[in-house]
């Protein structure tokens, strides 16, 4: 390894009694005990899968769908042998590659010598395939990008990120360029069209093979039935504003969760047999400190705060959806329910940093977009009157939906998916 810095020495005398004394090879063949190896069926394509949080949900639609081996192994177990070794400033998403080929070749050789012992250890288990990760550039997936490289196998990204608006581009963007990264992968599945026209517009992903294939956990749609819409009686509310994160409009947010809460409180005139139920849907529990602080008696009138609950069985349920620039609110296109973006205050931004936005014709098609609390106050009280209709058609909304992960009704984002990887596998062995 080529001793940057003062900093750098520990880890490069780690490495150096490690390579030394086998024991790069050791740690490598001492976590292929961690892999998952599910219900492995010879015969089948066997893609091992560099697990980590959301690509698990891909992971457990395909598992599902797709007639393929899937075994996991957490991302968690495959970087701590290799933290021993890199130290924290080289631990670069996208900037690793350059630096391994330029300034720490001798880092590079072994990092490759610990991807290559970990795959040959998890192939004498049982045959491997190719590899998967859940996007292109992780430093730590990348001793496992050069193993695969110098053992013949696919290494394919069904990239988590979503690249259909401004904010996301520019990120993976000017990570790439600043990186000088090369994606050396054989392919990279993303989620839609939108997203493949934008991969392909990066150099760094020049000799990839790029394939929309939406996102495997959509899936799961397919196993909720949609119940009429006068049948539901939720009314839920998608929480953001959290004021950490400035993004997330949080002047918005008081606004539209007192009309919420007013909303709650009409209901409690009512029967309760007739009484729709109001619900706020966090992305973790614990982190509903903010929605508290504003209105502290959620609990008195009836909001129930939750997080664990799969959104299809959440929206399934819901006459109405309310939120903003969170890919929860897009789900409600596909439940035909009512999806309410406020565009006031701090939401107003430009399309460009916007998932949803009144001036896209195709968005406008699809959701409403009050201006003002009142006007959201009026929508919501025609949800709870049973008269507030999901706007747009199927087919509309459907189509929106594909610009984020693309869906229809004839085949599965799984089936997408396994296609890709069969394409590669078959270019590999002609």
């Amino acid at each position: 390894m080529t001793v940057m810095g003062f900093e750098d020495i520990p880890f490069a005398a780690r490495l150096t009694f490690d390579r030394l004394t086998g024991g790069v090879a050791r740690a490598a063949e001492g976590i292929v005990s961690r892999i998952d190896w599910g219900d492995w069926r010879a015969g089948r394509p066997t893609v091992l899968c560099l697990q980590r949080a959301l690509f698990s949900k891909d992971i457990a639609e395909l598992k599902k769908r797709a007639n393929l081996n899937l075994p996991c192994i957490h991302v968690v177990a495959v970087k701590r042998p290799q933290e021993k070794w890199v130290p924290p400033r080289w631990r670069r998403q996208a900037h690793l590659w350059h630096d391994l080929k330029t300034r720490l070749p001798g880092l590079r050789h072994d990092l490759e010598a610990f991807g290559v012992a970990f795959l040959k250890a998890a192939a004498a288990v049982h045959p491997i395939d190719a590899v998967a990760a859940a996007n292109t550039d992780y430093w730590q997936d990348e001793a496992l990008r050069m193993g695969c490289r110098k053992l013949g196998l696919p290494f394919i990204a069904l990239s988590r990120e979503s690249y259909g608006i401004g904010r996301g581009r520019e990120f993976v963007s000017n990570n790439y360029k600043s990186g000088n990264f090369h994606f050396d992968g054989a392919g990279c599945a993303v989620a839609s069209e939108v997203c493949r026209q934008f991969m392909l517009s990066q150099p760094a992903l020049r000799d990839a093979e790029i394939r929309a294939t939406g996102w495997p956990r959509y899936d799961a749609w397919r196993d909720y039935a949609i119940p009429p819409l006068r049948e539901r009686k939720w009314v839920t509310l998608m929480a953001y504003g959290d004021p950490v994160q400035v993004q997330y409009a949080a002047a918005n947010f008081r606004d539209v969760l007192q009309v919420f809460a007013q909303a709650a409180e009409r209901q409690l005139a009512l029967p309760e047999t007739e009484r729709l139920h109001f619900a706020i849907k966090m992305k973790k529990r614990n982190e509903d400190g903010y929605i508290r602080a504003i209105r502290p008696d959620l609990d008195a009138l009836g909001v129930e705060i939750l997080a664990d609950m799969p959104l299809p069985e959440i929206v399934t349920r819901s006459r109405m959806i309310v939120g903003y620039n969170t890919l929860a609110v897009l789900e409600g296109l596909l439940a035909s329910c009512a999806v309410v973006v406020p565009i006031w205050s701090d939401s107003e931004r430009a399309p460009s940093a916007s998932l949803l936005h009144p001036d896209n014709a195709a968005d406008a098609e699809v959701c409403y977009f009050p201006r003002s609390a009142a006007e959201l106050d009026r929508l919501m009280a025609e949800a709870e009157a049973g008269t507030l209709q999901p706007k747009g058609t199927l087919e509309q909304r459907l189509a929106r939906f594909s610009r984020h992960s693309l869906v229809d009704a004839q085949s599965t984002a799984s089936a997408r998916f396994e296609a890709f990887v069969r394409d590669l596998l078959a270019r590999k062995a002609a």
